[in-house]
């Protein structure tokens, strides 16, 4: 029987810290800097929302949903071109439309979705995916191993921006293919069993690879219908085939018909035959006046913007959870001056301040064992910093400068967000005499920066973040795809190997916090903390199986029914 693991996701993309409320304020401003909680122009019972709501029905449910995609391409999920920035706000809706090899369910745990079963070898470098017998699209055309072929290569296309695409460079030339260096046929995936498993060969040892292949990106494409339609592809309703429970039936402005896949492996169990998806943001009050409106059934929205004066009808909130992304400044090692841990812990101590004694690199809500992990790594409750163990930070930085025979600081260029704000180049030139270089770039170009390594200190986060310490630790092994700063430790490497491999969860754990205490020790990034966003159900006495999950807290829509 295969092992269901539990796990906590912040789906990578479904929000940017922009619009989130962090440790260091709330955020609500788009890319141009407008407000993007007064940009929405329709409007509902004579607010400044209006929608003409179907009726709800025994077999129709009704949504008001914060956002509706921008395009219906599943591997454009978390591209981070501007005309695909928005799609992974609605990551629950493409979570209805679109189904990989595995996927996430109503409790966090990994289950099986187009694949019926997997498995791995001793050495976790091998992992085979068996499909189920008579998958089709939405159009009833069969569903073919070689068909997630053809999805993972494109989403090793550098065309496509997407942080998701760093998972496959795990994959034996996976990032040699995405740098044009090999053919597609040298990439290790193979096709077997007359099209009916799909075999991925990787670099190195990762036995949580099925946790990272649970991403809608990563749902088969089958390259006839691709190649047919080329750029039109993912545009249109009717320019897309489905593999999830539901297609798109037609949209209208700010509204999504959604009509159960009758082709889909489990359409049996999918009670809801038609859903009506209103999009749409709000503040308190035209939110309250949306819950109120007849027809709608549910609605979720976040709890920050949520008036909680009682509404005039059956509309009752029912759920609110909490999910968090870590934020944090990576360290290029190779740089000749940050080769040297005690100017990284120097400039750490300037740039997260406070936060860092807070904060280990993996975030305070992460358990391990049934312990909380930060208190496992630290003492007295607090992670061991050698930073604060020195009267004056300028006298670390300058014993580290001594160390590598540097007389002074270069300039540093400091790579970050175009909506981020600068919150250290002042303190960095105050505390420690250091001249910092601003660059100020989109979110594609980050992610370009990053893998490049073209920085020598870099902007980035985790909106992906598992409740097992081992996928944030794992980011600093030597050849992880997330290592941007070139961070390299052999005994480091050895733990995270054994945590990798180890069925024994004190050997997990103790492992695990020996790292934890290297990554305190060398400190290869600057962690600034975690930011926070609540989401908050609402719906109406009847409405079953609507729940929010601890992925990324989007809405869990498959399961949605009405009490009879």
């Amino acid at each position: 029987m295969k092992k269901i693991y539990t796990i906590f996701i912040l789906l990578l993309g479904v929000f940017n810290l922009s619009c989130s409320e962090s440790k260091t304020g709330t955020h609500s401003e788009n890319k141009t800097g407008e407000n993007i909680f007064d940009t929405m122009a329709d409007t509902i019972s004579g607010s400044k929302f209006e929608y003409n709501v179907a009726e709800s029905t025994p077999d129709t449910f009704n949504l008001v949903h914060l956002f509706l995609p921008e395009s219906y391409d599943a591997q454009l999920l978390n591209d981070k071109h501007p005309e695909n920035i928005r799609n992974y706000e609605a990551a629950d809706i493409f979570d209805l439309l679109f189904e990989g090899l595995v996927r996430i369910d109503e409790n966090g745990k990994i289950v099986p979705g187009l694949a019926e079963k997997w498995e791995t070898g001793k050495d976790k470098t091998k992992w085979t995916f068996h499909l189920r017998k008579g998958l089709k699209y939405s159009d009833g055309t069969p569903i073919k191993a070689e068909d997630f072929k053809t999805a993972l290569l494109r989403m090793l296309n550098p065309e496509i921006i997407s942080p998701s695409t760093d998972v496959l460079f795990l994959v034996k030339n996976g990032r040699k293919f995405y740098e044009g260096k090999v053919k597609s046929e040298d990439v290790g995936i193979k096709i077997l069993d007359n099209n009916e498993t799909i075999e991925l060969e990787l670099i190195k040892p990762t036995g949580y690879f099925d946790m990272l292949m649970a991403k809608v990106e990563f749902s088969p494409l089958k390259q006839e219908f691709f190649g047919k339609l080329g750029q039109k592809y993912g545009k249109a309703p009717e320019n897309t085939l489905y593999s999830g429970p539901y297609i798109i039936k037609s949209i209208g402005k700010r509204k999504l018909l959604l009509e159960k896949n009758k082709n889909y492996w489990n359409s049996n169990n999918i009670k809801m035959n038609k859903i009506n998806v209103y999009g749409g943001l709000w503040d308190g009050d035209d939110h309250k006046r949306i819950a109120e409106s007849k027809g709608i059934d549910a609605t979720v929205v976040y709890s920050q913007f949520f008036s909680r004066a009682k509404l005039k009808n059956d509309m009752k909130e029912t759920q609110r959870l909490s999910t968090s992304s870590s934020h944090y400044y990576v360290f290029n090692t190779k740089v000749n001056v940050l080769s040297n841990p005690k100017v990284r812990k120097a400039i750490d101590a300037v740039m997260a301040g406070e936060t860092r004694k807070e904060y280990g690199f993996v975030p305070e809500y992460i358990s391990i064992n049934g312990k909380n992990f930060s208190a496992l790594a630290a003492k007295n409750g607090k992670i061991e910093s050698e930073s604060y163990h020195y009267k004056n930070i300028k006298e670390l930085l300058d014993e580290g400068l001594k160390e590598l025979g540097i007389n002074k600081m270069p300039v540093l260029n400091i790579v970050i967000k175009e909506n981020s704000i600068d919150r250290f180049s002042e303190n960095l030139k105050k505390y420690l005499g250091i001249d910092v270089k601003v660059t100020r770039v989109s979110y594609k170009d980050l992610i370009l920066k990053s893998r490049k390594k073209d920085f020598d200190i870099i902007e980035n986060e985790i909106l992906l973040g598992f409740s097992d310490p081992i996928l944030y630790l794992e980011r600093f092994v030597s050849d992880s795809p997330y290592n941007y700063g070139s961070y390299s430790n052999s005994e480091y490497d050895k733990l995270i190997k054994i945590a990798s491999e180890t069925k024994d969860i004190n050997v997990k754990t103790d492992v695990l916090v020996k790292a934890e205490n290297i990554y305190e020790k060398e400190n290869p990034a600057s962690k600034m903390g975690y930011g926070e966003i609540t989401r908050v159900i609402l719906k109406r006495q009847g409405i079953i199986g609507l729940k929010l999950v601890p992925y990324g807290g989007i809405l869990y829509l498959r399961n949605v029914n009405k009490a009879k």
